[in-house]
């Protein structure tokens, strides 16, 4: 039978207090129980079970941010499959690995073979593994950041492992470009009998032989093991918690997880870069799994590892200029995996942050490009997720569709719904980063374009549908899954994924108290599986932040009850770990906030709603490039099962709204929860908003639409004796003509208005509309213009049509209007 020693699976039980209002000391609970914070990481949690099932984690010998992973080796990797588990006895050997995930491939990877044999023990510390088989084999394994150790190998294996050599495998290869110049190069040092030490380059053989000399040289085993561990009790040393032993096993294995990506490939001041197939100076980060991480491992690291925060941003523009685009899933170039644009959304967040180390100007052009520029085939091409070379999404997918139309037309994209809804979240992003280089106008129409998620929102069905190109919704009992129009998501899920403007949505839901009840509703027949053994929907992201939405919508006891369940069912100790993949540290940032407190719902508001905190006490170090400061969080009345908070605040004023800024969070103090020990839950009222909206004009007909009908429209109306107001979500009149370089009309055979307004465009001699033999945009305009303003009818261009108002009997009573700038009147 195998066993499995993990180098700190005991338990020794909670830690006693004299009064349950005590803060503990960090330093004296470690000294007390002579384990440190990293005796706490288990590196087997997640490892066993297969596809979505389970963790999708390896326990990886490596440093922060390695550019690979060392790992045992008991099967062979592929894309759906990591190269350990649990459930295997038998060891094939050890593999120097860059596979991020279980669910992307592997590339440049060296695999080190020993005779097979069965495991009978291993263990495992992010910094070193021992492993022994039923035939007396005896392996220990340290890493570096490009650089690995390996002992007790048989003099056979280490003669014959070839001194240096490339591995040109790309398992993503026929997502992404092709690469004539990518190799996984290694060299071999093999002067110890039984140990191979290998540098690895993904540059030059050259190289890999530098990066060992550097990084091992002299070196002895030890000191090797030495230097990784101090790598990982640094970073550890900046996040500590006091908590139950089950609590710290999951919170300090999850950080180590958190710690792993994106991996940092750079080679002292130069990398290869997988965009262009070019060597440059300066420093690279990849494996970003940005769909997943945007909503909790970027905003953790923002905290825990700020220093790199930089160099991960000036990365991701740095894959935009030499590849083209920004990237959604690098590994290590385009894989045109997952949907949206969450590269904008992470740069936006590192801006509104307060980094500034990365450029500026570099990121807005990316993101503008991307928002701005449909791929040459986006009207023809359905975006299937991994599409072949040539036709995957990194760009947005759909773009066209998004910006024709105000929404990814279903008959024309795949997973319409979604897209529609992440395009706003990056609009949004792009109007930050505009407004953060001075190009206002642009970041007005960025902002009203976040809206247009709400095209998707079908009145009738109340929820988010997709919608076909002539604009029809196509029903609910339509849908048949997978869910094609909804990215690994269902129209349920999808009510919820709209974290950038939660005030729309409550709207959209009839009021915040009828978004509570639906929340409610949905948490309580939708969230836990019992087909899947009542694991969760937690288990993937998208429904990270929904448990938080109470918050923003007035009921703060909802979302702590919600957080805590999910936090002490959908996390555990065993081998599966969790209801879902970890997908590069995303799982495990969310239960690392949730178990301190906090969470952003809107990672780009600069703000974290307030939670259920698993800690009794935690001290955050917040360094460079912030200034030095320390972050504590005190919990009075703690108790593991207690899980309303009665009162939060933060150095001393209280925190009413239960949200806090990162901005206060960083500059240092004490986040303090009072837990409500009482059996009487605490009363909560939601509150709706008393919200006058100012009346633009009150008029008899209100057409949305500046094209020619619409124009003609309101000048019928005119004539009729009514008033008309006219509403154009273009920066002018004449939408559906103005934007032509040839005017086309055809024959002049319609009656009326219409007829009388084009016949004032027509190329004739002496129509003092326009000069003869041609027209320009501007002279549509200008007709236009001319034709309402003549009639003394009043119109706004750059408005959108959001809402409607409705009278006490439920009849249409007129519409609600949003402005560039997403002022609603």
């Amino acid at each position: 039978m195998k066993k499995i020693v993990m180098s700190l699976a005991v338990s020794l039980g909670a830690i006693a207090f004299t009064s349950p209002n005590a803060f503990a000391s960090i330093g004296t609970v470690a000294s007390a129980k002579g384990k440190s914070a990293l005796d706490y990481v288990d590196l087997f949690i997640g490892t066993e079970g297969a596809g979505t099932q389970y963790g999708g984690v390896q326990p990886n010998t490596c440093v922060p941010f390695g550019s690979f992973h060392l790992v045992p080796m008991t099967r062979t990797n592929r894309i759906g499959r990591l190269s350990y588990n649990a459930a295997d006895e038998q060891l094939d050997g050890f593999i120097l690995t860059r596979q991020p995930t279980i669910w992307m491939g592997d590339w440049g990877e060296v695999r080190v073979f020993v005779k097979p044999s069965k495991i009978s023990e291993i263990k495992a510390a992010p910094y070193r593994t021992d492993v022994k088989t039923a035939d007396g084999s005896a392996y220990s394994l340290t890493a570096t950041a490009h650089a690995a150790w390996i002992k007790g190998l048989s003099p056979e294996i280490v003669a014959t492992f070839p001194e240096c050599g490339v591995n040109t495998n790309r398992m993503d290869a026929k997502y992404g470009y092709p690469l004539k110049n990518f190799g996984g190069w290694w060299y071999a040092d093999k002067s110890v009998p039984g140990e191979l030490k290998i540098g690895l380059s993904l540059i030059s053989a050259d190289q890999a032989k530098a990066n060992l000399e550097k990084e091992i040289g002299k070196l002895s085993f030890n000191d090797v093991v030495a230097a990784a561990k101090a790598e990982w009790e640094k970073m550890f040393s900046r996040v500590q918690i006091d908590a139950p032993d089950d609590v710290k096993k999951i919170f300090y294995t999850g950080l180590y997880r958190t710690l792993l990506f994106p991996r940092k490939i750079d080679e002292f001041g130069r990398y290869y870069s997988a965009f262009d197939d070019k060597i440059h100076e300066g420093e690279m980060y990849t494996c970003f799994s940005l769909w997943d991480t945007y909503r909790a491992e970027h905003p953790l690291l923002t905290l825990i590892a700020p220093e790199h925060v930089d160099g991960m941003m000036q990365s991701l523009i740095n894959m935009q200029r030499e590849g083209g685009w920004l990237p959604k899933w690098p590994n290590p170039s385009y894989t045109g995996i997952m949907c949206g644009a969450p590269a904008e959304v992470v740069l936006a967040e590192a801006y509104v942050k307060g980094f500034r180390g990365f450029n500026l100007q570099q990121a807005y052009a990316a993101v503008k490009r991307n928002a701005t520029r449909p791929q040459h085939i986006d009207t023809v091409c359905d975006w299937k997720d991994r599409g072949m070379f040539g036709r995957t999404p990194e760009t947005r997918g759909g773009l066209h569709s998004y910006m024709t139309r105000g929404y990814v037309a279903c008959d024309i994209t795949r997973e319409s719904v979604s897209r529609t809804q992440d395009f706003g979240m990056a609009d949004r992003a792009a109007a930050i980063l505009a407004d953060a280089v001075g190009r206002h106008e642009e970041a007005e129409m960025f902002r009203a374009r976040s809206f247009n998620y709400r095209n998707n929102w079908c009145e009738k069905e109340g929820r988010f549908l997709p919608r076909k190109a002539n604009g029809f919704f196509v029903p609910r009992s339509q849908l048949a899954k997978p869910y094609r129009d909804y990215c690994e998501q269902s129209p349920e899920t999808a009510t919820w994924t709209v974290p950038y403007d939660t005030d729309g949505l409550a709207k959209l839901l009839g009021g915040k108290q009828e978004a509570v009840r639906k929340l409610d509703e949905y948490f309580d027949t939708l969230f836990w599986l019992p087909e899947r053994g009542n694991k969760s929907i937690h288990g993937n992201q998208p429904s990270h932040h929904t448990s938080y939405l109470y918050n923003r919508f007035g009921a703060p006891e909802k979302t702590q009850r919600r957080v805590r369940d999910i936090m002490t069912k959908s996390y555990s100790t065993n081998r599966k770990g969790f209801d879902g993949n970890e997908d590069c540290g995303q799982m495990s940032a969310w239960y690392i906030l949730s178990a301190l407190g906090f969470y952003p719902v809107d990672t780009m508001c600069g703000e974290y709603e307030i939670g259920s905190p698993m800690v009794r006490y935690a001290k955050l170090e917040i360094g460079a490039p912030f200034k030095s400061a320390t972050l504590e969080i005190k919990v009075k009345n703690y108790a593991p099962d207690r899980w309303r908070v009665k009162r939060v605040s933060f150095n001393g004023r209280e925190l009413k709204e239960f949200r806090i800024r990162h901005s206060d969070m960083i500059g240092g103090g004490v986040l303090e929860f009072e837990m409500d020990d009482g059996e009487e839950p605490q009363k909560f009222v939601v509150v709706e908003p008393a919200k006058e909206l100012p009346v633009v004009a009150d008029v008899d007909v209100v057409v949305v639409g500046a094209t020619v009908p619409g124009v003609a429209i309101a000048g019928r109306v005119k004539e009729a004796g009514l008033s008309a107001f006219v509403v154009s979500s273009r920066p002018y009149l004449g939408e559906d003509l103005a934007g032509k370089l040839r005017l086309d009309v055809g024959p002049l055979d319609y009656k009326g208005n219409i007829c009388e307004l084009l016949r004032q465009l027509t190329l004739t001699a002496g129509n003092p509309a326009v000069p003869f033999g041609g027209i320009s945009p501007f002279a549509v305009k200008t007709v236009f213009d001319n034709y309402l303003l003549g009639r003394d009818i009043p119109f706004l261009t750059w408005t959108y049509a959001c809402d409607v108002v409705r009278d006490v009997n439920g009849a249409v009573a007129g519409i609600v209007i949003v402005n560039r700038n997403g002022r609603q009147v």
